[in-house]
């Protein structure tokens, strides 16, 4: 049955549940549509008799020879028969022979409602929606069964009201008037004494933000002989109230007759709408972005939810092992929980409530007078949160409820911003770690700042000592060496940490006194986790209590030993390449140039000795290249070595050093120099010798017998242009490829090593580098002023 179907199948079963003229009539008319609409075969109305047991309402009965009738009827009897408090709640559904199926129905207050058919099941949403039909048909026989039985209930009148726990009034409805019939003892209580209303029928004053078109209809639907079940808001004689009204109009021969009976919900809205509240303050405590904001949120919602006269969070302090005040809603903290074993039996899970007297005897105390009775819930691992109140009784089990759910809320939050904050604390630690020189300065910078950056002030590192087979301690927090003096050494066989190391995987040990591993059962350290570094050693995290490290801690330390692990690499790849570039500057520098000196003194002894030069001159030309190789070659380690470098330098003075740096021009070549600036740049420190090598490259390629170099700088408000121009031939294109390329395949040619270093200074400088060839070479660097 699809959605339209169904509601239209609704639609026409509550058209067809009204008052008949009798009760078996209303009954008989009502079972009829249910058969029809729902496709039964079976059914029958039964009303509750007073000693518990179900009738038939006089022929509202179909079927009751089909087996399917007879299983559900006899589960009804056995149903009435067991004890109350262990029945399963109605509907209640059964099977019977030849595919058959039974449904009991709850008429409320009335009776039983019992359909059967044979074939698919009633749709589940149709059971559902027969709900407040049930209701209607209930009310409806209720209504009917009260007229029919008025005379004989007339002279039980008064024991009915006086036995009724919740008030209750009878009005009598003229033509002219109203007039009050009876009240019991509760509605006196609950509203004071009745009077006859002046408007309307109700003898009890709707609130002043009572719904005016709710009281309207309430009238006119008792007026008009249908009842009444609606959530109405009230005066009472303690102030208002929220009630269930529960209506019912009886037409008699002097006029009409309503019983309106009001069951008091005002609690059970109160605690409805503190739950609503709850929910809806949850989403901020869930979305605070630190730990601060996690518990001012908390302990804010305390005071709305349970009413607190005063709420605090203690954290506990691993390092200290102590819970500390740390977010109070008064000025102060008032509560001390120093050697208050109850508060210490909360942080271990378990809430408590009590009274000012208790609070004594446990020795909790409150600076503040006024605080009656205290309610102290669990945080998990963080610690727990006190809540006080100035009435003795001002907690209840509801407050209970909802203070367990608010603190379960907190502890999520907590624990989500502890984590969030860690990770971004590990990130600063390594970004702080990476820059150390050597692996021990590592260990040391993640030490010093462990205890503050995260909930971790007792932890070391253990590095692998490969010759000796064991985890040796290089660095311990100093609340570490406190608690433990000098910290062990661990092998294989004799220790949790050795076996986590070697299998690469991280232990979380909840209780280290009980483990059967454990490397000393006396150890102050009940709690810990041991995360693996790769083949480097372990990080061990550890608390004082056993239970305290958590699973959101071993994802820390995972995240922190993982990070310390890449960065232990870097730092040795890095002191290799500094050891690799200090062979190599020494055989560059040293033994490269020594050997070209020996070369080059045994060519020219050679020459002198034959008397020819043509060999022995290429032979020192390509001495002098190696040396003048070698020599770039250091130049660029120390281009590159300096890269993150920039100071102001005068471009006047950065121009004389080049000239002074660069080859002279050959005879008959002019260099024509033009730098009438005062202007400074931010730039590489070695810009110098990038100018040097451009005029070194229009000496090689730019110039002949007769040209012109000229140097030339010009400024403007941001920016500084240098150029080197020539009129000679030009640099060849594919020497001008180390520009884009700057591989190794690249610099083949001595000046591409010079463009090469002319470019990492340019870039280095964050200036732009430029050339352009017709008719000669013009090569432009531009700066950023200072």
């Amino acid at each position: 049955m699809d959605t339209n179907e169904r509601i239209d199948t609704l639609y026409e079963l509550s058209l067809a549940i009204t008052p008949e003229e009798t009760l078996e009539a209303t009954a008989t008319t009502a079972l009829t549509a249910y058969l029809e609409e729902l496709s039964c075969s079976v059914g029958a109305v039964f009303a509750r008799g007073e000693a518990g047991a179900y009738r038939v309402v006089g022929e509202a009965a179909v079927g009751t020879e089909d087996p399917v009738y007879a299983a559900g009827e006899r589960r009804l009897r056995q149903w009435a028969a067991s004890d109350e408090p262990s029945r399963k709640p109605l509907p209640i559904t059964g099977t019977a022979a030849d595919n058959g199926s039974y449904y009991l129905f709850e008429l409320p207050e009335f009776g039983v409602l019992l359909l059967g058919h044979r074939g698919s099941p009633l749709d589940e949403a149709v059971q559902n929606g027969l709900e407040p039909l049930n209701e209607q048909l209930a009310t409806a026989c209720t209504t009917k069964q009260v007229k029919t039985t008025l005379s004989d209930t007339r002279r039980r009148f008064a024991t009915l009201f006086t036995t009724i726990t919740e008030p209750m009034v009878n009005v009598v409805v003229t033509e002219t008037a109203c007039e009050i019939g009876r009240t019991n003892d509760a509605f006196t209580e609950t509203f004071g004494t009745a009077t006859a209303p002046e408007a309307g029928v109700e003898p009890v004053e709707p609130i002043a933000d009572s719904d005016d078109k709710l009281t309207t209809e309430i009238e006119e639907r008792l007026r008009n002989g249908q009842p009444v079940t609606e959530t109405v808001r009230r005066k009472t004689a303690a102030g208002t109230g929220e009630f269930l009204l529960r209506g019912v109009p009886v037409t008699t021969s002097v006029g009409q007759e309503l019983f309106l009976l009001y069951v008091d919900i005002t609690e059970e809205r109160r605690q409805q709408r503190l739950l609503a509240s709850l929910y809806e303050r949850s989403e901020a405590i869930l979305t605070s972005k630190d730990q601060a904001t996690a518990g001012k949120r908390t302990v804010e919602t305390a005071v709305s939810v349970l009413d607190g006269t005063v709420v605090e969070i203690h954290r506990y302090d691993r390092a200290t092992d102590t819970l500390q005040p740390e977010t109070t809603t008064a000025g102060e903290p008032v509560f001390s929980a120093d050697g208050c074993e109850m508060l210490w039996d909360t942080y271990d899970g378990t809430p408590h409530q009590f009274n000012s007297e208790e609070m004594a005897d446990e020795s909790l105390r409150c600076g503040d007078d006024s605080v009656k009775s205290v309610l102290s819930l669990p945080l998990g691992d963080h610690g727990v949160i006190i809540v006080g109140h100035d009435r003795p009784d001002g907690f209840d089990e509801m407050a209970l409820q909802l203070g367990q759910l608010l603190a379960a809320f907190g502890r999520i939050a907590l624990t989500r911003t502890e984590r969030a904050g860690s990770l971004e604390a590990i990130q600063s630690i390594m970004q702080e770690a990476v820059t150390a020189d050597t692996v021990s300065a590592v260990g040391e910078t993640v030490i010093d700042r462990l205890p503050t950056a995260t909930n971790f002030p007792t932890a070391g590192i253990w590095a692998h000592d490969p010759a000796a087979e064991q985890l040796e301690p290089i660095a311990t927090t100093g609340r570490a060496t406190e608690l433990i003096g000098e910290h062990p050494t661990f092998g294989p066989g004799n220790s949790i940490a050795w076996e986590a190391f070697s299998e690469g995987e991280t232990r979380l040990v909840s209780d280290v006194r009980n483990h059967p591993e454990v490397y000393n059962e006396d150890s102050v350290i009940q709690s810990e986790v041991i995360a693996p570094i790769g083949e480097f050693g372990v990080l061990i995290p550890a608390a004082m209590r056993p239970q305290n490290i958590s699973v959101a801690d071993r994802k820390i330390a995972e995240t922190l030993a993982s990070s310390l692990e890449t960065s232990i690499e870097l730092i040795e790849n890095r002191q290799e390449l500094r050891l690799l570039e200090t062979v190599i500057d020494r055989v560059l520098r040293h033994n490269l140039r020594t050997n070209l000196s020996i070369i080059r003194s045994r060519t020219a002894q050679i020459a002198a000795d034959c008397e020819t030069d043509g060999f022995t001159e290429q032979m020192l030309a390509h001495a002098d290249k190696l040396e003048a190789t070698a020599e770039n070659a250091r130049t660029m380690r120390e281009v590159v070595q300096s890269r993150g470098q920039r100071r102001e330098l005068s471009v006047a003075d950065v121009i004389e050093d080049a000239i002074a740096a660069a080859p002279d021009p050959p005879a008959g070549v002019d260099l024509v120099v033009d730098t009438d600036t005062t202007a400074t740049v931010i730039a590489h420190p070695k810009l110098s010798t990038a100018i040097a090598q451009l005029i070194e490259n229009a000496i090689e390629h730019g110039v002949t017998d007769g040209g012109t170099i000229q140097l030339t700088a010009t400024a403007d408000d941001s920016q500084v242009t240098i150029c080197v121009a020539d009129n000679g031939s030009g640099i060849p294109k594919n020497e001008l490829a180390v520009i884009d390329q700057a591989e190794e395949s690249a610099l083949n040619h001595a000046s591409g090593v010079g463009l090469w270093l002319i470019n990492r200074i340019a870039a280095y400088s964050d200036g732009d580098l430029s050339f352009e060839i017709d008719d000669g070479t013009i090569a432009r660097l531009t700066l950023k002023r200072a």
